[in-house]
């Protein structure tokens, strides 16, 4: 295990740069604080997997079809922790909701804990203290997805600056792309050299070099090489919603999740009896969110509805449904517990070919207590013409008014918004 040192870096390297899994004695490079023995990290061989799928996943989307090599860095930096609550000898970071709304892993030889100054995350950011680094990358930076989303642009844009050959960042990433994880492959060392020196500040140190390799060679075989194997092909497209209906379930290419990837469970309720949930917070942005895309054969007037289950998994009173429409957007919030079946949203106009959707956030305003999590459902929105049956009986059938619960419309007045619409230093060799 390591202890979460970084290294401060010259001045010829970027300034900010992730946080460094040990201190190495190199000349030129000085050591920052002092070192102390680590214990273990606490994560389950499920967790790992769902970090390991979340970062595979992650940099499929942004086509990258090598993410063990992403993996072998963030095993060599926490061992693939990413809360404080997994490797509690660490210092304890900002709150996330990744982590329950409790404390990121922070790194923890920047000296003492209170001084806030080490890197955050799994991939360990830092541009110097806690408050510094979360300006350079965000507030996200804190949550799971967050340190995955920066890890890619961070490899690529240092790559541009430090590879032979290596222009742009489309070229960056056929570079990682192209890399065989082989020990003696010459782009496999090469990637090696690369990450000690631009991402751990260790130019040539053949000790981190090797903890690098260690790292990554055991992701790629942990999962087996398949496991990390992606196509980079686009996924495939959502199909335009028929005159007469559809009903598209949470497993439907139509819908997306985003956020904390270990923060949605498949749940055995709702229709079909299966669904997605996870737990509402009052937060004033979505850590989860799930999206249902509407695309339309024909323009109409269309009723949507959504099914809850009435409070088997979700509890939530407060459930925000969004719903994009030719004349705007409208919030309707509506109590996920009240009623088993579908509830309606309301009625819409939409329009051929145009990209609309509902969309439903965890931030429902109810606070994040772990010993009383309140559960938010996403499972099937079912779109019908006004003037003809539902396709899909699946359950009971509400009215806007909310016959069988409490139906909430917030936001009435409605949006008109149509929808028609470096530096470079070449210095190792590809």
């Amino acid at each position: 295990m390591r202890s979460l040192v970084w290294i401060a870096v010259t001045a010829s390297l970027a300034v900010a740069v992730p946080a460094r899994a040990e201190a190495i004695e190199t000349p030129g490079l000085d050591r920052i604080g002092v070192r102390i023995d680590p214990g273990p990290v606490f994560l389950t061989s499920a967790q790992r997997r769902s970090r390991a799928e979340l970062i595979r996943d992650t940099a499929a989307a942004a086509g990258m079809t090598n993410a063990a090599l992403l993996a072998g860095i963030g095993e060599v930096e926490t061992n693939f922790a990413h809360c404080w609550s997994e490797a509690t000898w660490a210092c304890k970071g900002p709150n996330s909701s990744s982590c329950g709304n409790g404390p990121v892993i922070a790194g923890a030889s920047d000296g003492a804990c209170s001084l806030q100054q080490g890197g955050l995350g799994m991939f360990q950011f830092d541009s110097g203290t806690f408050s510094q680094t979360i300006a350079t990358y965000g507030p996200d930076i804190v949550t799971l997805q967050g340190n995955v989303n920066a890890v890619i642009p961070f490899l690529l844009t240092r790559a541009v600056e430090s590879v032979e050959g290596v222009n742009t960042r489309a070229e960056a990433l056929a570079w990682m792309n192209s890399i065989r994880i082989a020990d003696g492959d010459a782009k496999y060392e090469a990637w090696l050299y690369f990450v000690a020196w631009r991402y751990n500040g260790c130019k040539g140190c053949t000790t981190q070099i090797n903890k690098y390799r260690n790292g990554t060679n055991k992701l790629r075989d942990e999962f087996g090489p398949e496991f990390w194997q992606t196509s980079g092909e686009p996924p495939p497209a959502c199909g335009a919603i028929p005159v007469a209906g559809r009903t598209i379930e949470e497993t439907d290419v139509c819908f997306t999740r985003t956020g904390t990837e270990t923060s949605w469970y498949q749940g055995d309720r709702g229709m079909d009896g299966a669904c997605l949930y996870t737990y509402a917070t009052d937060d004033a942005a979505p850590d989860n969110q799930g999206t249902w895309e509407l695309r339309f054969e024909a323009d109409g007037r269309y009723r949507v509805e959504v099914y809850t289950d009435g409070g088997d998994l979700a509890q939530t009173r407060q459930a925000k449904y969004v719903v994009t429409h030719a004349a705007g957007k409208t919030d309707v919030v509506i109590d996920q517990s009240a009623t088993t079946g579908f509830r309606g949203l309301g009625t819409f106009e939409f329009i051929a070919g145009e990209p609309f959707s509902v969309t439903l956030g965890d931030n429902t305003g109810e606070k994040y207590i772990a010993t009383a999590k309140i559960g938010i459902a996403f499972d099937a929105v079912r779109v019908a013409p006004v003037d003809g049956a539902p396709d899909d009986a699946g359950g009971c059938s509400t009215s806007d008014a909310g016959a069988g619960g409490t139906l909430l419309l917030v936001g009435l007045a409605l949006v008109v918004s149509r929808r028609r619409a470096s530096l470079r230093r070449p210095l190792i060799s590809r």
